[in-house]
């Protein structure tokens, strides 16, 4: 009994040595598989712009069901907003719930069809921006960016 438990241990250790190395290869790091939370970061500068670069801020994950009048949806969308100074960033995250539970309600004066087609990103930035600068003195996001959008069906 206490041989199989050793070549049990062995064998697991091996699975798990081969499995760190075969994640280090493929360029897997442990901060990729951990969910973000709110981070600034420099905007990089090689994108040309008329203003100068910005400090762009990651929000967390937004969860927010819409219906069409017969189904329901679940959209999970990830943004990143660019703000003009880092001051700002302190005040998005004091006001992060409001900002969810108002991009929330702008979400369901969408139609369903808008929010599934694929060409209206353009109108929803703008509309999450002027949602998020509502919040703000100064309208002071510059630009909305959308990371991650998933539209979920509930039920069959």
């Amino acid at each position: 009994m206490n041989m199989t438990l050793r070549i049990s241990l062995a064998l697991l250790f091996s699975i798990s040595c081969i499995l760190l190395v075969v994640g280090y290869l493929g360029g897997f790091s442990s901060p990729d598989l951990i969910p973000r939370t709110l981070s600034l970061s420099n905007k990089p500068s090689s994108e040309p712009s008329p203003t100068p670069a910005g400090l762009t801020i990651n929000l967390p994950a937004i969860v927010a069901p819409v219906d069409d009048g017969t189904r329901f949806y679940y959209i999970q969308a990830n943004l990143a907003v660019e703000i003009d100074r880092a001051a700002t960033g302190t005040l998005i995250r004091e006001r992060h719930d409001q900002i969810d539970r108002y991009i929330m309600e702008m979400l369901h004066t969408y139609p369903v069809q808008d929010l599934r087609a694929p060409g209206q990103s353009v109108t929803l930035r703008e509309d999450l921006k002027r949602t998020v600068n509502r919040l703000l003195p100064k309208g002071q996001v510059r630009n909305v960016y959308i990371t991650n959008w998933l539209m979920t069906p509930v039920g069959s």
